[in-house]
This record gives structure tokens, sequence and C-alpha cells, in this order.
């Protein structure tokens, strides 16, 4: 444009800065708001007058912490939202301290579903996310705290003005997981020992090979053999104790009743007599109760006060993955999430359980089997079939072609522990693999590295090297795969990311035309881990089937509009994400 048609009007260009400022004070204000409902604790616990008939028991499920979206470390506040609404849709009411200090010590009955709910380390982002959940269930949890992040700086954890606040307003109660989270008798993945590291301080999680926690055992030197006295332990230990009773009689004005200690499960199984002893004796001197174990959800009414057992709930688990484990643990009547009934109705679960949300089909497993699921309506023999497989890559995740379910035979395709195994049961015989294909290898980062390598070890067992091996993957690391496979009469084409391209033939025999999916947890999951689980997700997006005429006869993908709808919602939540963990 030329310099002479350019006109200047002042009137109109302060027009459009006023219209721009008025629609910016909106939706600043709009984000304040919600804001402020979010961080601020506006709402007061209401009390309910509930049923007490309970006398069996409670499960009791545990959060290390909650994040905006989904992490490799923390479960996602939507997660967390569908898993406890979903209990509390089935009557699961949350108990107090008191509530089970109560049942065991003086026989009082619990609600008919009692649920005890708690959330570790101290974490400012737990307190967060789970404060807008809580309010709308109303339900009461307890914030675990280790006693020296409330001198930090760290915003990371909730300060003693924000544990005070939350224990006022009703929804919250305290508990420790002691004075400080420190990792003593460290090894690498090369025999060298590391010493004694706080937390923070922890180098390459990788190449760590065995560790213990600071509480845990002797502080040994680089063979294993105690480098103090049994005196100068139970001084040390004992200390421990100490600073963490001084900071919170200073900071909260009392020690919290109630225990987790860091690790799990050692405390009374293999644990060295003499570190244990004087475990036992500052725990009880100290604390009314101490959830020590991470076994399971469920304790009954013979469960030791000292000796309780929390379920540890893991970011990249599935909401019927936490539902599986509490009827694994409980054998309490569970409700599963469905999702989408008219996805759902299209597909009959055989074993195990299935959430259809959105453009994903969810396969749980049940407890050391498969879950599968099979399309009601029948395939012809030419169809296509295009999805992606995204769950964990340490599991298997299949495709049955060809399914018939009277007589059980398949043709399978598995991806299993990144690797490809197609096999074949004809009627009435065993499952022969027929073949294998190694996918490409996948790079992951420290932040998905499942650091669990806590133990029971000597110095001969420091000195083998790695436990795992190259090839294997952390349990947690997730990868999307891409599948198109197209069935004829006489063979089935199988692409994989467009890289991997292979003709299967097709045995004449199998004369099925149905379609499965499954979902089992790997063998390999259980190798390393004396507490392993046999629970595993299938999480199967974007699936399409069409017949020769390309006429679709199943899909679960977003329509245009519900694709936009989602999107925008996405990037709304992200926005208000922002202000909030921002300022």
């Amino acid at each position: 444009m030329s310099e002479k048609n350019v006109v200047l009007n002042p009137a109109e260009k302060n027009r459009r800065k006023v219209i721009r400022s008025i629609a910016q004070f909106i939706i600043v204000g709009f984000l304040a708001f919600i804001l402020i409902r979010v961080v601020f604790l506006t709402e007061k616990k209401e009390e309910e007058t509930v049923p007490l008939i309970n006398k069996d028991g409670f499960i009791a499920l545990s959060y290390f912490g909650v994040s905006r979206n989904d992490s490799p470390k923390y479960v996602s506040k939507q997660n967390l939202e569908k898993q406890l609404e979903l209990l509390e849709g089935q009557g699961y009411k949350t108990i107090t301290q008191q509530d089970i200090l109560d049942f065991y010590q003086n026989n009082k009955p619990l609600p008919e579903k009692a649920l005890f709910l708690s959330f570790e380390d101290g974490r400012t982002d737990s307190s967060i996310f789970a404060q807008n959940i809580m309010e709308e269930l109303n339900y009461k949890a307890t914030m675990f705290t280790y006693a020296n992040k409330m001198d930090t700086r760290d915003n990371k954890f909730l300060k003693p003005k924000d544990l005070l606040l939350m224990k006022k307003s009703g929804f919250w109660e305290l508990g420790s997981n002691g004075y400080r989270l420190t990792y003593i008798n460290i090894y690498n993945d090369k025999g060298q020992s590391l010493g004694v590291i706080n937390e923070n301080d922890v180098p390459n999680k990788t190449t760590i090979e065995y560790y213990n926690h600071f509480l845990m055992d002797f502080i040994r030197n680089q063979y294993m053999i105690p480098s103090e006295t049994r005196q100068e332990m139970e001084m040390r230990i004992q200390n421990d104790y100490k600073l963490m009773n001084d900071i919170y009689e200073e900071k909260l004005g009392e020690v919290p009743m109630t225990y987790a200690i860091m690790h799990a499960n050692s405390l009374y199984n293999n644990m060295d007599p003499l570190v244990e002893s004087v475990n036992d004796k500052e725990i009880k001197n100290t604390f009314r109760m101490h959830f020590n174990l991470e076994l399971g959800a469920y304790n009954d009414n013979d469960a030791d006060l000292y000796n309780l057992s929390r379920l540890q709930v893991s970011p990249y688990w599935a909401t019927n993955h936490v539902m599986m484990k509490i009827r694994q643990a409980s054998k309490q009547n569970i409700e599963f999430e469905v999702g989408d009934p008219q996805l759902a109705k299209k597909w009959s679960v055989i074993n195990g359980a299935a959430e259809f949300e959105n453009n994903e089909m969810i396969i749980t497993s049940a407890p050391s089997s498969e879950g599968r699921v099979i399309l009601k309506e029948a395939l012809p023999d030419r169809y296509n079939v295009n999805f992606t497989f995204k769950g964990n890559v340490v599991g298997q995740q299949s495709i049955y072609i060809n399914y018939d379910e009277k007589d059980n035979s398949y043709i399978r395709i598995a991806l299993i522990d990144n690797e490809i195994v197609v096999s074949e049961k004809l009627p009435g015989a065993s499952v022969v693999e027929k073949e294998r294909f190694q996918l490409n290898e996948i790079k992951w980062n420290e932040e998905e590295y499942a650091f669990n390598k806590a133990a029971v070890y000597s110095y001969q067992d420091t000195q083998k090297g790695s436990r795992i091996d190259d090839a294997e993957y952390p349990k947690n690391l997730t990868q999307k795969r891409v599948f198109n496979i197209a069935v004829n009469k006489d063979k089935i084409e199988l692409n994989v990311d467009d890289i991997l391209s292979e003709t299967i033939q097709r045995n004449p025999v199998m004369q099925g035309d149905q379609l499965a999916m499954g979902a089992m947890f790997s063998k390999k999951d259980t190798t390393h881990e004396q507490y392993a689980d046999d629970i595993y997700d299938t999480v199967i997006e974007d699936i399409v089937i069409t017949d020769e005429n390309n006429t679709t006869l199943f899909t679960n993908q977003y329509t245009n509009f519900n694709k936009v709808k989602y999107e925008t919602t996405s990037w709304f939540n992200n926005v208000v994400d922002f202000f909030i963990e921002t300022f």
C-alpha cells in the first residue's frame, strides 16, 4: 500500500484498544476466579452421617503426587478425578485416622465401603489439584510430609502455613513420611560404592543399581561392612526421629499421629534386626499407627496398627487397573468404568474390563491372566483394520484375527515387549508361535525411569553388574505403534509404523469371522521385582475397520466436530493450568 493511501484514524485505533483491553480483563478475571477457586480453600467439609456397619476392614489408596497432565511420575488430575468419582459412585466413604484407631482399638465399625485416602511427599501440586475433587466428593485425605522440607524455599513442597490451613478446612489430616529422603549404601551398575546421597543429589538414576533408605540399614563401607557401631547406628536413627519431632512441634504444634516410612515393605521384612529394633521403638513411641506396607489395598480387622498396608497408585494405571487392584486385594464387588455405552455395547468383555473413552479403548487384564474383548459384529473374508497400540512397552497387546469364540481358534498378532509375535491356535490345539519380528529400539530418558531398586543385598550382589538387561525397558515407558492390517482369504498383510511390512499366510482351517483385542502382563515385569504387577492395560486408539468397498464397519475415531471440541477444551484447560502453575 502506498503512503498516500494510508489513513490515520486515532479514534478507531483507540476503540480497538479499549475493546481488546476489556476482552483481556474479562479473560484474566475469569482465569483469576478459577485460580482462586482451585488454589485457595474456599469450602468447609460437610460432616456426613453414615451408617457404621462394617466390621471387616477398609481399603487404603496412596498417591505420590498429582500433576496437571499425564506424567511418568505423578497421576494426572483427570485420572485422579475419574478414580475417586468411580469409587464415590459405588458408595465408598473416606475415613479418618481416628476412625482407624477406633476400629482396631475400640471395635467401632466403619462405613460399609471405607476408604483411607492419602497423598505422600507433601507436594504442593497434590494439594492444588486434589482440592476441588475432594470438595466435590466431600472426601477427606491425609497429606504425608517430610519434616525437613518445611524449612526449604522449594515451592514444590507445602509449608507449615499451607498445611495448617488445609487441616482447618476439614478436608485434610496430616501425616509424616519421616524427617528426610536420603539414600545410603548406594552402588552403581559397575559395582562402585557411592556412599550416602541426598535425594536431590542423586546422579543419573539409570546407573544406580542398589540403594537403601537412611533409616533402613547400617551405613556400610565399599565392601558392605558396617562403618558404624551399633551405638552409632542407634544414635543416628534416633537423632533423625528427634529432628523430625522438633520441626513438627515447632511448625505445626504437634507431631502427626500417622506414619508411612520410606521405603515400604522393609520394616519387619528381612531388615537387620538391630536396625529394625530401634525403628520399631521410635515409631511406636512417636506415632499411633503406621502404614508400613505397600502390598495391597486392603486392611482387614486382624491387621496390625503398626503394619498397615496401602496401595500406591502408579501414574500409568488406567482407572480400571486401580479398580482391579482393589478387587484383587479386598475381594469386594467392584464396578468397572465403561465409558461410552454406545461403543461398549458393540464389544463383549470375555475377561478383565474395558473402558471406551473418546477415541481410545482401554482393556485391563484380570490378575495373572489376559483381558480380552470381542467385536460382536461378524466380519467378512476381506477387510482392513487400522489402529494404534499405545500401552506400556513392557506388556502384551494383541489383536486376534479369524477368531472363533466357540472353539477358541485364532491368529494372534501380539506386540510383546517391543517385538511382534505371530501365533496360531487351531481348534483343539495348543498355541504355536509362527513368526517373530524385532521392532526398532525405543529411546527413553531418565524422567521415564522407575527408580525402584531398593532392596536387601550383599557385597557379592553389588559386584554382579546390572540386574537389568540392556534390551529391557522401564515398565512405565509408553510407545505408540501404528498398525495397518489387511485381511484376505489366504493371507494377512501386516504393516507397523510404515517400517515393518510382512505377509502372514492364513491357514485355510481358520474359519472364524470375529475380531478380538487382548491385554496381558509381561513375564519380564515379574523377573526382578519382589512385588510385581500382574495386571496390564492395553490402550488402543483410533480403530477403523473397513470392508473391501471401504465401507466403515466399526470406528472409535473422533468426528470432526468432537475432535475440534476436544482440542479446544484441552487448550483451555492448559491455559488455566498454566496460570495455576505460574502464579
